[in-house]
């Protein structure tokens, strides 16, 4: 008899089971069930399709139910609502409108994904508002747009999907708040990486409230109106909820499956859960966080797809493994975009690691060719060892190629000694002869080996805080210096600081700057080598605007301060 393979679930991972379990074997029966319209489609592309970037709708529509079975041989079942699993039988329930349906199988996949968490706001459920999981709550948007001509739009979440519907919405000519209920926008990221998009978003317009909870929603003729902890209230047209999601482990739990602590399937590295033929694979499960070999959630397509490819493989008589996920991640806003890999520093200390950071800032390609684009890192790695943990960047062009290095990096296990020696492509309109991930590496190659005594910009200020006669040293041009520069630093363009040693004390430490790092470490070198105590910090002046400006520190002075 033909092997009866069932998936629960389209898009990025169910569809991927499904046509991975075809090519594995020819002869069995494959059926898919999605509770929407539409099994295969680019969600991620679903925010610039209402911006109008995306112009033709179909562009995101991959397959459907014809498509699927004439390609694949796999019958799809859209619109069928599975609601719960007898695994001893070996049957699921569904419907379909009114229509009851069971549906037998010999291997069950189950890729229903995650549900948007919506929050606790008082009335809530009075006013109309929307989602973003679906093609349907795409096209609902884009409906509301067109009908009712608003002009007003608040997002509350600030997260991914937050952020791009927030693009989106500027650029559909609205007026466009984003709430946020924990201190800064993409709370997985430092606040130093996510200021990129948070500076562009305030540029265009966009009206961004952090630390802020919505705690009542009301409907007053057309308009609804959002009352917030901090005290005071929001009137908008168009209200999208955007706080993240969570597995949706309703129809798991019918069939008596493992749920992990943190609230998704718990799987293994062939996506089996804990009930024989029952695999599960994207947004429903926990993974193995390859850093650290413990389980996390990572809503991501990537993920989700090579998940569902694996599952596929596997349920129909292959072998294959999931190795893990680094969540790495890319999110724009306009021309500024933040990306991360790994570890952050916080999960790093938390999971045990001796860890440690460093900051960099480097351009895309050599500075002297046109259009160079600065990019800063913060890359993350073990002190013991030097292996490299983690990173986070931000930019406007290259950053996605930076953070995918150093995500092929610590998937290879490689170390920060490895990383600087890595040849990458150069030529002038793409890159530079030392790439910013090299220098980044060198950066903490550099500390590791203890030549290069640099300070966080952290530190640095907390010594400013309590001290008031130290000696700060500014390496940059005249010209640099004048328009912006830290209290109280001297300045001593590097090239003539030989000259110029009698302006120093070689009795007190010496904190060097420059713009991001390269000038300070090259006059942090001269000195020590000269006999005085000097500290170089990390990233330079732009490091230390970016954390000065977190901890509300006003260090400068100059023309544009």
């Amino acid at each position: 008899m033909k092997k009866k393979i069932l998936v629960i679930g389209g898009v990025a991972a169910g569809a991927s089971a499904a046509a991975k379990a075809r090519r594995i074997d020819e002869d069995a029966q494959i059926t898919i069930l999605e509770k929407n319209g539409y099994i295969s489609f680019a969600n991620c592309g679903m925010p610039y399709y209402i911006g109008d970037v995306i112009k033709n709708r179909s562009a995101l529509l991959f397959h459907n139910e014809k498509s699927f079975k004439k390609r694949f041989n796999i019958d799809v079942y859209t619109k069928t609502t599975a609601y719960r699993i007898d695994s001893k039988q070996k049957l699921v329930y569904a419907r379909k409108n009114e229509e009851e349906l069971i549906f037998p199988y010999d291997k069950l996949i189950l890729c229903n994904g995650a549900k948007t968490v919506i929050p606790e706001i008082e009335g809530i459920e009075t006013v109309p508002y929307f989602t973003l999981r679906s093609i349907e709550d795409m096209d609902n948007i884009k409906s509301y747009i067109i009908d009712k001509s608003p002009k007003s739009a608040t997002i509350i979440g600030a997260g991914y999907i937050g952020i791009e519907t927030a693009e989106a919405l500027v650029n559909c000519n609205l007026n466009v708040s984003i709430v946020e209920a924990l201190p800064n926008i993409l709370p997985t990221f430092s606040q130093e990486i996510s200021e990129k998009i948070y500076n562009q978003m305030i540029l265009d317009g966009v009206k961004v409230y952090t630390n802020t909870k919505v705690v009542k929603a009301s409907l007053n003729n057309q308009n609804i109106t959002l009352t917030t902890d901090s005290g005071f209230s929001l009137d908008t047209d168009l209200l999208i909820i955007s706080t993240g999601v969570k597995p949706d482990i309703e129809l798991a739990m019918t069939a008596g499956i493992e749920i992990g602590d943190l609230g998704g399937v718990r799987v293994n590295e062939k996506m089996e859960t804990s009930v024989v033929d029952i695999y599960a694979a994207g947004d429903l499960v926990e993974k193995k966080n390859i850093v650290t070999q413990r389980y996390c959630l990572a809503p991501l397509a990537g993920p989700a797809n090579r998940e569902g490819k694996v599952a596929g493989c596997n349920a129909a008589g292959g072998h294959m493994v999931y190795s893990g996920t680094l969540r790495t991640a890319i999110v724009s806003f306009g021309p500024a975009c933040c990306a991360q890999t790994g570890l952050s520093y916080e999960e790093a200390i938390k999971n045990g690691f001796d860890a440690d950071f460093v900051y960099t800032e480097d351009p895309h390609h050599v500075e002297y060719y046109p259009t160079a684009k600065y990019i800063f890192i913060k890359l993350i790695f073990d002190k013991k060892t030097g292996k490299i943990l983690g990173a986070q960047a931000s930019g406007e062009i290259g950053v996605e190629r930076r953070i995918d290095i150093i995500s092929t990096a610590i998937y290879a296990n490689l170390t920060v000694y490895d990383l600087e020696k890595i040849d990458f492509c150069y030529s002038p309109p793409f890159g530079s002869a030392k790439d910013p991930a090299n220098i980044a590496a060198s950066v903490a190659a550099n500390l590791l080996r203890g030549v290069s005594y640099i300070i966080k910009p952290q530190i640095f200020l907390q010594i400013i805080q309590k001290q008031d006669d130290i000696q700060i040293l500014d390496v940059r041009t005249r010209l640099e210096y004048k328009t912006i520069h830290v209290k109280n630093a001297i300045n001593i363009y590097v090239n003539d600081l030989r000259e110029s040693l009698h302006l120093l004390n070689n009795k007190s430490p010496i904190y060097v700057y420059c713009a991001v790092g390269y000038r300070g470490h090259i006059a942090t070198k001269m000195l020590r080598n000269l006999g005085f105590e000097a500290y170089n910090v990390s990233g330079g002046i732009e490091s230390i605007k970016r954390i000065a400006k977190i901890q509300n520190m006003e260090v400068f002075d100059g023309s544009n301060t």
